[in-house]
């Protein structure tokens, strides 16, 4: 069977599920499947290990659709495996989960004006003390950081709250400034959220609201390069495992205290 069949995501929920590995095979229930993760009920967790392997056959309302993937999680009762974007042709568009974050960032708001005057002002500087070609290493390093630092001073920072994000978007709080941003409006960030350095790109703003903490924005995601695109993703999928994880033995410990 084609592993490009029109289907729908929802359609492998609640799903029965077979999960097999080179040395074994089981049966659970498949009962979560958002973005880049799929999570399957299983009696028999314990036999397998993170990383393993697996093929995993799911016989759905839609039909029978067989999938080649990775564990990734594993707790009581369930296992986790990347759902990869490209295993089926959804008949739906597939969104990108949003996941809730406690991370900082920066905007950069431009001044241009001050920009251009003062840009204007500090070349002649450069060319009347020395010409770049009389500066050793060490003198053209130290007229760069003062010219890097001169820029800093002539850019606005605003520093954010990040409440979630998404690989298309973003929600944050502008805390503590006067500063009020507008909907349309574009702006460089910075953002720290847990990635081996920050993501760098563009955010467009689309929504904003008034709220106890400040003013709330929802922001597009834009000019993120592909390199960090994909650490976005791994970041968001290690999120949504752990959220699902918490959720689910959080829905162990109610069950059981119901059963008490």
């Amino acid at each position: 069977m084609s592993t490009k069949e029109m289907i729908s995501p929802k359609a492998l929920v609640h799903s029965r599920t077979v999960v097999e590995k080179h040395d074994y095979v089981t049966t659970g229930i498949s009962i979560y499947v958002e973005g880049d993760l799929l999570g399957i009920e299983l009696n028999e967790y314990k036999r397998f290990e993170l990383g393993d392997s697996v093929q995993m056959t799911f016989y759905s309302p839609a039909g029978i659709h067989r999938l080649q993937s990775t564990i990734i999680g594993k707790d009581e009762g369930s296992i986790a495996v990347i759902f990869p974007p490209r295993a089926f042709q959804f008949v739906e568009k597939r969104e990108s989960p949003r996941v809730d974050v406690t991370a900082t960032g920066n905007l950069r708001l431009q001044q241009e004006g001050a920009e251009q005057i003062t840009l204007a002002e500090e070349r002649p500087q450069w060319n009347h003390a020395m010409s770049p070609d009389e500066l050793d290493d060490d003198e053209l390093l130290a007229h760069l950081h003062e010219l890097n630092g001169e820029h800093d001073k002539r850019s606005d920072k605003l520093q954010i709250a990040l409440r979630n994000i998404s690989l298309s978007g973003v929600g944050f709080v502008l805390e503590q400034s006067s500063e009020r941003l507008s909907v349309g409006d574009t702006l460089e960030a910075e953002l720290q959220v847990g990635l081996d350095g920050a993501i760098n790109c563009d955010l467009i703003i689309v929504r904003r609201e008034l709220q106890e903490d400040g003013f709330y924005y929802g922001a597009r995601l834009d000019s993120v390069g592909e390199k960090q695109r994909r650490a976005l993703r791994a970041f968001i999928l290690r999120e949504q495992v752990g959220l699902f994880y918490h959720n689910r033995n959080k829905q162990n410990k109610n069950k059981s205290r119901s059963n008490g």
